[in-house]
């Protein structure tokens, strides 16, 4: 019998990579990247679960698109590095979470997502990537980098297949509050 980790509440360290204004004016689709960030972000809140807000060398590139970043209480942490794994302090930060797996979502699929799953893979972390809440300025750059992510060992997966999985039933607090975001993302 195959052994098919589930995700859940307790497992789980989300990393939000370099959602910024000036990134995402040349993004694909980049309205709804937002939107299903916000959304997980808003799950992780419902289900008290740990998250990481990256910029990309925050001094050229600027801060977060101001929808996403009006709903954090603290700073993104800012990297010079594609890899959020190779920057020291974000890499501490997901180890004193503890947590086995990291779900990925932001931009660029190809270049920080992919560099960050490549190496949280290598340290020996699980790793899901939210395939409709990441992109890049090239549609084939975005299938390209999931499809390695996917060849590499990570798990590609939604946003409403990870909510839901996470949720598991209808009748919490969690689903009553995620419920309109969801309908609204649709």
């Amino acid at each position: 019998m195959i052994e098919i980790q589930k995700l859940n509440a307790q497992n789980i360290t989300f990393i939000f990579i370099d959602l910024q204004e000036r990134l995402l004016s040349n993004i694909s689709d980049s309205r709804k990247i937002v939107l299903r960030n916000i959304l997980l972000l808003e799950c992780a809140r419902a289900l008290e679960m740990p998250f990481i807000v990256t910029t990309q060398y925050r001094k050229g590139l600027g801060g977060l698109i101001q929808q996403f970043g009006d709903r954090l209480s603290t700073d993104p942490m800012d990297k010079n590095t594609f890899s959020c794994s190779a920057n020291a302090k974000i890499r501490e930060e997901v180890m004193r979470f503890g947590r086995d797996w990291t779900v990925l979502s932001g931009v660029e699929t190809h270049i920080c997502v992919l560099q960050t799953a490549l190496d949280l893979l290598r340290e020996g972390y699980q790793v899901a990537v939210v395939a409709d809440a990441t992109s890049a300025r090239k549609d084939f750059d975005r299938d390209i980098g999931l499809k390695r992510m996917e060849q590499s060992g990570a798990l590609v997966v939604t946003t409403e297949m990870l909510i839901y999985e996470l949720l598991g039933r209808s009748d919490s607090d969690a689903f009553k509050k995620l419920l309109p975001l969801i309908k609204e993302n649709n």
